[in-house]
């Protein structure tokens, strides 16, 4: 299984496993046989339904049938974060490559291109020699497919780490998810960083700012674990959260701001 590995701005690195190639093929596919199949259907109903003297039902049946060919993709990942219906059987999707949501824009730029990816199997002679299972639109986009099959819940890694009489005193931190709850993991796993004492202070304020309230008094540090704790307390209860932090680019990677 491939992995991509990028570093952002604060020196975290971020570990995805791209999705296999199978999968994604398998997916297209997938996709495919539910377009073939609508064009089926539309065909069926054009043969049960007498045609009209101007042609306008003909026009709209046909519109019926083409628009969901060039716009299916698009759509579907706007509509399923990232996902198509064969991706979301084969368990992959699209995801930026430092782990967050894809934009409008790049969602937009990755199907502008996919006529380009599937001229002459290029999308994939791109996908085999970039080990970042990115195709061109990808690359344009910034983005890439990551497998959700092997992906384990921030908790169930943290949950060893969390005291039985655990008091929580941040109820707001289920409005985090868990990508930036690892982030903040990230950032207090390795003190040995030149930058380290200004990486944690600025990404307290970071969460500070997301979630709300004061830190009752709380160092940096010291309140960034506790709301790892409190995170995995509650969301063992609650499900993740649904707060994304904002990127900015800022020297090549993704900074929080």
């Amino acid at each position: 299984m491939e992995h991509v590995r990028i570093e952002t701005a604060q020196n975290v690195v971020v570990d995805h496993e791209v999705a296999p190639l199978g999968d994604r093929i398998v997916a297209y596919l997938l996709d495919t046989l539910v377009l073939v199949a609508w064009v089926i259907l539309m065909f069926m109903l054009m043969a049960m339904i007498e045609p009209d003297d101007d042609g306008v039902l003909f026009l709209v049946m046909m519109a019926m049938i083409i628009f969901p060919f060039l716009f299916y993709h698009l759509v579907m990942e706007l509509s399923l974060n990232g996902q198509s219906i064969g991706k979301r059987v084969r368990k992959i999707k699209v995801s930026r490559l430092d782990g967050g949501r894809p934009s409008f824009g790049q969602y937009l730029l990755r199907w502008v291109l996919r006529p380009i990816d599937s001229f002459y199997y290029i999308g994939l002679v791109v996908i085999l020699i970039n080990g970042r299972g990115q195709r061109l639109g990808d690359l344009a986009a910034g983005t890439t497919i990551v497998s959700l099959k092997r992906r384990v819940k921030l908790a169930e890694t943290l949950a060893e780490e969390l005291p039985p009489d655990h008091e929580v005193q941040f109820p707001e931190v289920v409005r985090l998810n868990d990508a930036q709850v690892r982030l903040v993991r990230e950032v207090l796993r390795d003190p040995r960083r030149t930058n380290h004492w200004q990486l944690v202070e600025r990404t307290a304020d970071k969460v500070q700012e997301v979630i709300g309230g004061d830190r009752r008094g709380l160092l940096a540090q010291p309140y960034l674990k506790q709301v790892l704790r409190d995170y995995v307390h509650l969301t063992g209860q609650l499900g993740p959260g649904t707060g994304h932090f904002v990127g900015r680019k800022e020297g090549g990677g993704t900074s929080l701001q």
